[in-house]
């Protein structure tokens, strides 16, 4: 019988399904066939302004029906749509995970076309006294849901069915290492039988 620990007594941990989303395309074959060919996923900026911006160029996904909808929205349909390839690689119910989520992900905030808006929708006032005014008197959740920071991680274990509080992380560049490191000491410490560990940044 295989021996299911390491030289230190703990689980051994494998990776039993990887997703990607990157600017080359959707999955692992469509990048692989992309990066094999030479094809370079770097572009000009064009979600944002960028007049004044040293970097003009990024590997943005533009291609989504989320692209042009803010960076709490990109992010989560980055994470959603590399997590679903992930969890049917590794042959799980992807409704019924069954393990912890740990989302790495930027800090989320209102994204300027949201800003304006609230800004418009009122003429009292100049600058941030307006919008301080506006934001105090709104009513419906979806902006707040939107921007707060555990917000795509909610979502994300609702979606997936994954168990416990879901864990959302920032550690600058570090992040998704950060995030497949907690799934792999959950594990070994002996918390859960598999983790669901994503990565993903849709702020350009």
């Amino acid at each position: 019988m295989a021996n299911l620990n390491d030289h230190m007594g703990r689980p051994i941990v494998a990776v039993t399904g990887i997703g990607v989303v990157t600017s080359l395309g959707v999955g692992k074959a469509d990048n692989w066939a992309a990066l094999t060919a030479g094809v370079s996923g770097i572009h000009p900026i064009t979600r944002f302004p960028v007049d004044h911006l040293n970097t003009r160029i990024s590997g943005m996904v533009d291609f989504l029906p989320s692209s042009s909808k803010g960076a709490s929205l990109l992010t989560y349909d980055l994470a959603e749509i590399a997590a679903q390839e992930a969890v049917a690689e590794a042959g799980l119910d992807s409704g019924d995970f069954g393990g912890p989520l740990f989302l790495a992900s930027p800090p989320v905030e209102l994204d300027w076309s949201e800003r304006f808006s609230l800004y418009n929708s009122d003429n009292h006032d100049i600058g941030a006294e307006r919008l301080l005014r506006v934001a105090r008197g709104l009513k419906g959740l979806d902006v707040f849901e939107t921007t707060q920071f555990g917000s795509i991680a909610d979502r994300l274990a609702d979606r997936f069915g994954t168990r416990g509080l879901p864990i959302t992380l920032s550690t600058a560049c570090a992040s998704g290492a950060t995030s497949i490191q907690l799934g792999v000491e959950a594990i070994r410490r002996g918390e859960c039988d598999r983790a669901l560990s994503i990565g993903a940044d849709g702020s350009a």
